[in-house]
């Protein structure tokens, strides 16, 4: 049931009406229901009923027993029994092709016959989110940061809350537990705000990652003839691809709940307008990072692993020097999951996590460099055309990373680097040449000026919500607001059996 399908927008609007219609107290009740039908819908098998039967009832169960034998030997036994568990499911049905392949290559390399073969498996939509989500359900409980939910049927709400099931954010039990399962009455204000969100995303989706994806699609599918030029611009086109194609699910998501009355953390605060990358990643896919942060980076650290080798490293290489090895491990440790979590192939583990933590590492380490050459050539780092170049180097870096991400596999990745500098100087020039990959003149006019209203709206975004503004004005002008981007959605949105429809990115994930 894709996002913006008409299916989806009926199955919303069936929700919505039938949770305000009902008595308070058993509203979360139609959520539950609405969220089962739409883990379901697409893929209910005897599998994926038991995956769901083993998630819910690990998390339950050992939620339980985690707080009756709180701050006792036990406690800990439970939690490591209870997220292997979890983990092992996980990785059972995203991660076993990579094992499979990374033996496959390691028999070639020895010239050993045997070769596994690639297994299907059948696994229910969101296992990225819902594996992470209920992992932190129970370490939190584990630390007496939260309680353990006595009704498994709110438990089973928390854990397949149908919105975030594509695309996140992640939520944890402490932060929910009041809002999702609270008597909400129907809010006007609510309502509208919740629109002008979902609207806003439907036009990201539609009239600008549809024709981004044409563009790249056409350009990385033959980078032969579609080289140097073409390659370049399509590499910073994923990236706003990959943008507005996940932050536009992420408005739909917010909208429908705040329309429902149920508050959820923000998950994008402008990453572009970003000087560095270590800022960039604070600032996409926000809620992915605070978990990883909260449960992985934060616990190495402070291990007593990780502290013992602080105390070798200071006494080998100094006070200064020796902390810094413990915190680039972890790191390094961090962004490999950040990696692995993106999907089980070499070539995600390289574009989000390898390349990440090595942008992170060479701006730490360079650092007094930087400030030494700029202190010396006379540089004014305050100065605007500093910050402008630190943004578009931010942006170019991550978008390089991501041709590893968009690529087939890292081999094409290569050789989409290779052709990159297959340079034909008149084809820039030759302003009819861009209309021959993809995207025809009238529909690059079309992304061009959806480009900058979005480039406008998010650098507007800066002071606060933007809804905000738009609702206080003058009620004429707030209906032409949105009238104008009804019509555009309507007249400029990529949508029809003549469209090669793209599937949400992170859905996959």
């Amino acid at each position: 049931m894709n996002l913006i399908s008409l299916s989806f927008l009926i199955f919303c609007l069936i929700t919505i009406f039938i949770y305000f219609l009902i008595p308070k107290k058993l509203q979360w009740i139609v959520l539950l229901i609405s969220s089962t039908i739409f883990l379901f819908y697409n893929n209910f098998t005897v599998n994926t009923l038991i995956q769901a039967g083993i998630v819910l009832l690990t998390s339950y169960f050992f939620g339980i027993l985690l707080d009756k034998y709180k701050n006792t030997k036990k406690s800990k036994i439970f939690l490591i029994i209870g997220i292997s568990i979890l983990l092992f499911l996980l990785i059972y049905l995203k991660y076993t092709n990579l094992f499979l392949t990374t033996f496959n290559h390691i028999f070639n390399l020895f010239n050993i016959p045997h070769q596994f073969k690639m297994q299907q498996h059948n696994s229910l939509i969101g296992i990225s989110y819902y594996s992470l989500i209920m992992i932190s359900y129970l370490v939190d409980i584990y630390r007496n940061a939260s309680q353990a939910e006595k009704n498994i049927f709110k438990l089973a709400l928390f854990w397949s809350y149908f919105p975030i099931l594509t695309s996140g954010p992640f939520i944890r039990f402490k932060d929910m537990k009041y809002s999702l399962y609270a008597k909400h009455k129907f809010n006007y204000d609510n309502m509208c705000r919740g629109l002008v969100r979902i609207l806003w995303g439907i036009f990201k989706l539609l009239v600008i990652s549809e024709r981004l994806g044409s563009y790249v699609n056409t350009v990385y599918s033959n980078v032969t003839t579609f080289n140097g030029f073409f390659i370049i611009i399509a590499m910073f086109f994923f990236t706003l691809q990959l943008y507005t194609n996940f932050s536009g699910s992420i408005d739909i998501i917010m909208g429908i709940s705040e329309i429902l009355g149920i508050e959820l953390p923000e998950n994008f605060s402008l990453p572009f307008f970003s000087k560095t990358i270590t800022e960039f990643w604070r600032k996409w896919h926000i809620t992915l990072g605070a978990w990883l942060k909260d449960y992985i980076f934060y616990p190495l650290l402070k291990s007593n692993m990780m502290q013992n080798l602080n105390k070798i490293c200071k006494e080998k290489f100094g006070k200064k020097k020796g902390k810094k090895i413990p915190l680039y491990l972890s790191m390094f440790i961090m962004w490999l999951i950040i990696g692995i979590w993106h999907g089980g192939e070499y070539k995600y583990i390289l574009a989000s996590g390898i390349f990440q933590f090595i942008f992170i590492l060479a701006e730490d380490l360079l650092e007094p460099i930087s400030t030494k050459i700029n202190n010396k050539l006379g540089i004014n780092t305050k100065t605007f055309s500093y910050k402008l170049y630190q943004v578009i180097r931010t942006f170019t870096l991550f978008s390089f990373s991501m041709i590893f991400f968009r690529a087939n596999s890292i081999s094409h990745a290569l050789s989409i680097i290779k052709n990159m500098f297959i340079w034909n100087p008149w084809i820039i020039l030759d302003n009819s040449s861009l209309y021959t990959a993809g995207v025809d003149f009238l529909d690059f006019r079309v992304l061009i000026i959806s480009l900058i209203v979005l480039f406008i709206v998010e650098f507007l975004s800066r002071n606060g919500d933007l809804r905000d503004k738009l609702f206080s004005q003058n009620i004429i002008f707030r209906w032409g607001v949105l009238f104008i981007l009804i019509f555009a959605i309507i007249i400029f949105g990529c949508y029809g059996p003549s469209y090669n429809k793209t599937d949400f990115i992170y859905r996959q994930f």
